[in-house]
């Protein structure tokens, strides 16, 4: 459910996620506190690891607010992930494996982020889910 409010054209007031890290649905209300939070599927600290140190703000900026490297998820799944990579840390629902390797695999590609030897061998077991 949307409705106008303020500056904002449209505001979501109500609705129901489906969290594709662990398959929950997680309910949300405007007025609420949530469960729900946003995770860059390459999280921050790990791009800057990997090479972001050397950007200019603004291509930070643009990384950072990227809707592709963004995704709505479970407030503790994502803190449980925090800036880790696919070696110490994957998705707890399996059947997301193959789609979080694609997505942090394209993400890395796009922003040219280096890959470390271990990154490498968890995205590969990763992919291997790919049917």
């Amino acid at each position: 459910m949307c409705a106008p409010e303020g500056r904002n054209p449209c505001v979501v007031l109500s609705g129901v996620l489906h969290d594709p890290y662990t398959g929950k649905e997680l309910p949300y209300s405007y007025r609420r506190a949530s469960r729900i939070q946003t995770d860059h599927v390459v999280a921050l600290g790990a791009a800057w690891r990997a090479g972001a140190w050397a950007w200019t703000p603004e291509r930070r900026l643009h990384f950072a607010n990227d809707l592709d490297v963004l995704l709505a998820t479970d407030k503790r799944t994502n803190q449980d992930k925090s800036s880790k990579t696919p070696d110490r840390w994957r998705p707890p629902r399996t059947a997301y494996w193959c789609e979080y390797g694609r997505r942090w695999t394209g993400i890395r590609t796009r922003y040219a982020l280096t890959v470390s030897p271990p990154e490498k061998g968890a995205v590969r077991e990763l992919l291997d889910t790919c049917g």
